[in-house]
């Protein structure tokens, strides 16, 4: 059990002080300042001016404003007593639906910021932090809370401060970088009131390097707050969808040297010695690579591999002429005496070693199955999850394959199963045994090649993998759907509507979803309710036809594929009422 029953996004600061840490930015565009468009450019102390920078919506983060909204809304809820408003406002600082007022707020920030030509004490700031927005930055703003809540009842807003490495509740110095719509990036200078939940981090580069944002959290504090993240998505994509349970994440083996791949890269700048180029990863907020000798977060192999690829790559600067990105990735060869080949080879045998050639292939085990593919290629970085990842896939299908028959006697409904954005073939395979026939589908030629090698490794002699688009996949479906099972897992962006409208169309007896984008997934799955065919507490969408299918969310589960970082992989089921 945690230290504190608090989670991230609930957390009190404390008042301890001085805790310092590494200057981080976190504008992650610097090429240009964001200034009010009326005042003349300013200058830096050499004279140079910036060119203004017209502040623009579109340009700003939409899960900042989303959480910003979201915390203004929650703020005047705790304070509505102190309001004789009966209903929360649809808008705060402007009135709903005024754009021009909005416009005129956002662009123009009552603060000065570094990149807007500021000094350094122009800049400098105490402010508090409210929130923890999906990717592990927070809101900030200088009122306390209590002058938070006061400024909300009243329907207005404070100007707000994106600080990375922070946690709810704690108070912070920070620097002012770069003006955005509605709130100014900001480097983290110092904590000067620590949250009770803030731990250590044991990596020295924490609070400069992008790849990590969640290493001052305890693990099982980052787990309640990925599951927050799976439930908020879903809340904000529908109210309805706020109701429904999200189940605690499925936590990885290993929160540390789990990665079997990454990817240092380096950058040869004019005037930069060519034995002093750093390697490694960007700093928080800036295109500057931060040299970084060695990555927590990986294997051991992979750790081993990347001190190699860096002192390569040192080796032969002088012959690179821009740049490069590095690959480093754990396979899986036979062991001295154990075998010639991969295939001949149970997976059991296999010894763990690293390429840093991205022409070479690459074998993952997943329990006792084997998958191969070209070291370039997609495929999930964290082995020790992977087992439980793909065999809760297994599982759900299995259950409501047997739950949907108990009443006719059978041994079970699913008889086929549909495996959408398939890559390499980790799904279908790991789920064969359970169905008749297993259809695989993939948009690449070379991923296609891959699944039917590894069908054929791993003897699963009940697939075929056809090379076309997810969005056109049952026009090749000739299964009756009453006992056909549907899994898709899509890039980050999500699906497309035609291909969510002919799943639809088709109607699978079960849906399974896995999302590494749960934003995305939401607004997926709120898209199928639009059309009417997703029923939340016996509520459905008005819609002019009635849908071949309707289908219930039987079960929301997130699962912690990248420990110390704020990403969330999610996989929702959902079963078709008959």
């Amino acid at each position: 059990m945690p230290e504190h029953s608090a989670d991230i996004s609930m957390s009190q600061s404390a008042p301890d002080t001085g805790l310092k840490r590494a200057v981080s930015p976190s504008n992650l565009n610097t090429d240009s300042a964001g200034a009010k468009p009326e005042q003349k450019r300013p200058k830096t102390q050499q004279g140079r001016p910036h060119r203004p920078r017209r502040l623009r919506k579109a340009d700003a983060d939409e899960t900042v404003l989303d959480a910003i909204e979201l915390l203004l809304r929650e703020t005047w809820l705790n304070g509505r007593s102190a309001t004789d408003c009966p209903g929360i406002p649809a808008a705060f600082g402007w009135s709903s639906g005024d754009q021009d007022a909005e416009a005129a707020y956002s662009r123009s920030p009552p603060i000065p910021a570094k990149l807007a030509g500021a000094s350094e004490a122009e800049c400098t700031f105490d402010v508090y932090v409210h929130e923890m927005t999906e990717r592990g930055v927070s809101i900030a703003a200088r009122e306390t809370p209590e002058q938070l809540r006061e400024l909300v009842s009243q329907g207005q807003r404070p100007w707000f401060f994106v600080v990375p490495f922070t946690l709810k509740g704690e108070q912070a110095r920070i620097r002012s970088v770069r003006h955005e719509w509605g709130y100014t990036q900001s480097d983290l200078l110092e904590v000067t009131g620590k949250s009770p939940l803030r731990i250590e981090a044991p990596c020295a580069y924490f609070g400069r390097c992008s790849g990590c944002q969640l290493q001052h959290v305890g693990y099982n504090h980052q787990l309640e707050f990925k599951r927050q993240v799976v439930e908020r998505a879903f809340a904000h994509a529908n109210p309805l969808f706020g109701k429904l349970p999200v189940s605690s994440v499925s936590q990885s083996p290993l929160p540390y040297g789990y990665r079997t791949k990454l990817t240092p890269h380096f950058d040869l700048r004019k005037n930069t010695p060519i034995d002093n180029v750093p390697i490694g990863f960007n700093i928080a907020g800036q295109r500057r690579v931060l040299d970084i000798e060695d990555c927590m977060i990986g294997t051991d192999v992979v750790r081993r591999g990347f001190a190699q690829a860096r002192k390569d790559a040192h080796a032969k600067m002088a012959s690179y002429k821009r740049g490069a990105t590095l690959l480093v990735r754990e396979t899986n060869v036979p062991g001295e005496g154990v075998g010639t080949s991969v295939a001949d080879t149970p997976a059991a045998e296999l010894v763990k070693e690293y390429t840093l050639d991205p022409k070479s292939w690459v074998t993952d085990t997943v329990g006792d199955l084997k998958f191969r593919y070209p070291a370039s290629s997609f495929f999930q970085n964290n082995a020790s999850i992977l087992p439980a990842f793909t065999g809760y896939v297994r599982e759900e299908l299995h259950k409501w394959s047997g739950q949907l028959a108990a009443n006719d006697g059978s041994d079970g409904v699913l008889k086929t199963l549909i495996d959408a954005y398939c890559g390499s073939g980790l799904f279908g395979i790991a789920c064969h045994q359970d169905f008749e026939k297993v259809l695989g589908i993939e948009i690449s030629n070379e991923s296609i090649s891959c699944a039917g090698d590894n069908a054929k490794m791993n003897g699963a002699t009940n697939t075929d993998f056809l090379l076309g688009d997810a969005a056109r996949l049952f026009e090749k479906v000739d299964s009756d759907p009453s006992s056909t099972a549907v899994i898709i897992d899509p890039p980050r962006k999500g699906s497309n509507p035609d291909f969510l409208d002919q799943l639809i169309a088709y109607g699978p007896r079960v849906i399974v979803y896995i999302a590494c984008g749960v934003p995305a997934q939401a607004r997926d799955i709120n898209h199928m309710y639009s059309r009417g065919a997703i029923s939340v507490d016996g509520h459905t969408a008005t819609v002019d036809s009635k849908p071949t299918a309707v289908y219930r969310i039987a079960a929301i589960q997130p699962f912690d594929l990248f420990p110390q970082t704020y990403h969330v992989e999610n996989i929702v089921t959902l079963v078709r009422e008959d």
